[in-house]
């Protein structure tokens, strides 16, 4: 049976303190759920993207729907991705 892939988008900037305690429980969840990959978008790399998400960030993302931004709450991200991903399975049935 083929797992499903949660593929969250991880929005981000050099120098950000709540961008790092947002990345160390998002490793702390993935270990614990190894469906799950991340991509890493430094804001300072795209003009675009700064402008949208400079006041934002650490932004965490999901099939395009935000799921955190700020403050990042490791219990309910966790909860969050195991009951997205009961969904992708049930959708793929």
């Amino acid at each position: 049976m083929k797992t499903e892939l949660i593929n969250l988008r991880f929005y981000t900037k050099p120098d950000c303190d709540l961008c790092d305690k947002a990345k160390l429980v998002i490793e702390k969840i993935k270990s614990k759920l190894p469906y799950i990959t991340i991509e890493e978008i430094n804001i300072t790399k795209n003009m675009g993207i700064f402008t949208e998400y400079k006041e934002i960030i650490p932004v965490i993302e999901f099939d395009d729907k935000r799921l955190y931004q700020h403050n990042i709450n490791e219990r309910r991200l966790l909860w969050l991705l195991r009951w997205n991903h009961l969904l992708k399975v049930m959708n793929r049935s």
